[in-house]
């Protein structure tokens, strides 16, 4: 009688950069530094001008390095292209500006490998500065999204020693995550409409809808330095055009339909209210980037809701609407602003 032999389920990093040669080394190191190093590690390297792709094919020449100098191909669509080169079972995908700890990778794996019904393990991020000054705070462990789909960081600002081990989120931020293969390829990967932010928030409800549940591990940890590339790339209304538009859209696309008759007339007053607020206080450019976002959304209604019926329609058993916050993110956060721009 022949012996089945199971085979070694395999891993594929995809890490995404862009002009981050003072970020690879230590970047790279820490990855290569795991108790369990993946099969395959992919960098996909964005219209680079620094001596990143020289560094890396000198120091880390096991790295397989994905090039695009033709445009910006923004997150979505370069997580899309570098995972069409992987072969590993899981897919974790990171981003460039964070350390990892030792049992980063391998606490991962075991937890999205014990449990076929886990689409997504994230892992707990901690501020690169908090962990230099030794205080082990919580940035975020995926997160909760509210009615209105505002996103809210899970466990922000606790002692990761007070947090417990493990945790069921809405959605996992994408600055480590793991995914399973064919969860990626049941959900057509990211949206490459959203460029990037929100991005990794519509990825999540999307194999949410296929009945996968996400969860955090505290021993899988990384020290972030907070989205260096984005900031270092764009100014404020830039950003805020982007994650105003691609919030609506990932709203409009991914609500059941019950939920969107309840939530849009306050969804609609709190948008308006929020641009009221830029006139008043003479914030035109934010203003402005708000108005775009709706234009936009206008102009790509049509597609949203052909996208909207496709992910309603295979849509599967799942416990979304228990999880969503009941209070308002968004408008917790627009008692703040006269203090936050």
């Amino acid at each position: 009688m022949k012996r089945h032999v199971q085979k070694k389920k395999t891993i594929s990093l995809i890490v995404l950069n862009y002009n981050g040669r003072h970020l690879l080394d230590e970047y790279f190191t820490s990855v290569f530094s795991q108790t369990r190093v993946p099969e395959e590690v992919i960098m996909f390297d964005n219209l680079c001008t620094d001596g990143s792709r020289e560094f890396v094919r000198k120091k880390f020449p096991t790295v397989k390095i994905i090039t695009e100098d033709r445009f910006n191909t923004g997150t979505a669509l370069a997580i899309n292209t570098a995972f069409s080169h992987a072969h590993g079972d899981f897919i974790i995908l990171q981003s460039n500006d964070i350390v990892l700890d030792k049992k980063c990778i391998e606490t991962l794996f075991d937890s999205i490998h014990s449990d076929e019904s886990i689409g997504i393990v994230t892992s707990v991020s901690i501020r690169e500065n908090n962990r230099k000054l030794n205080k082990y705070i919580v940035d975020h462990s995926g997160g909760f999204l509210d009615l209105y789909g505002f996103a809210l960081a899970n466990n922000q600002l606790i002692p990761i020693k007070n947090i417990p081990d493990f945790g069921e989120v809405f959605f996992a931020y994408g600055d480590s995550i793991i995914v399973r293969r064919k969860a990626f390829e049941d959900v057509h990967g990211f949206d490459t409409r959203l460029f990037m932010m929100h991005d990794d928030i519509d990825f999540s409800w999307r194999i949410r809808h296929l009945g996968y549940k996400i969860i955090y591990t505290k021993h899988s940890v990384i020290y972030h330095k907070g989205s260096v590339t984005i900031k270092s790339l764009y100014d404020r209304p830039k950003i805020r055009y982007w994650s105003e538009r691609n919030s609506i859209r990932c709203y409009l696309k991914n609500t059941t339909l019950k939920h969107l008759i309840k939530t849009l007339p306050m969804y609609t007053a709190l948008l308006f209210a929020e641009m009221g607020y830029f006139l008043y206080r003479a914030k035109f450019s934010l203003f402005f980037s708000d108005l775009k976002a709706i234009l936009w959304n206008i102009y790509y209604l049509p597609e949203t809701l052909y996208l909207k019926i496709h992910i309603l329609r295979n849509s599967k058993k799942n416990n979304i609407n228990t999880l969503f916050v009941q209070k308002s993110g968004k408008l917790m956060l627009f008692k703040n602003f006269s203090t936050s721009i």
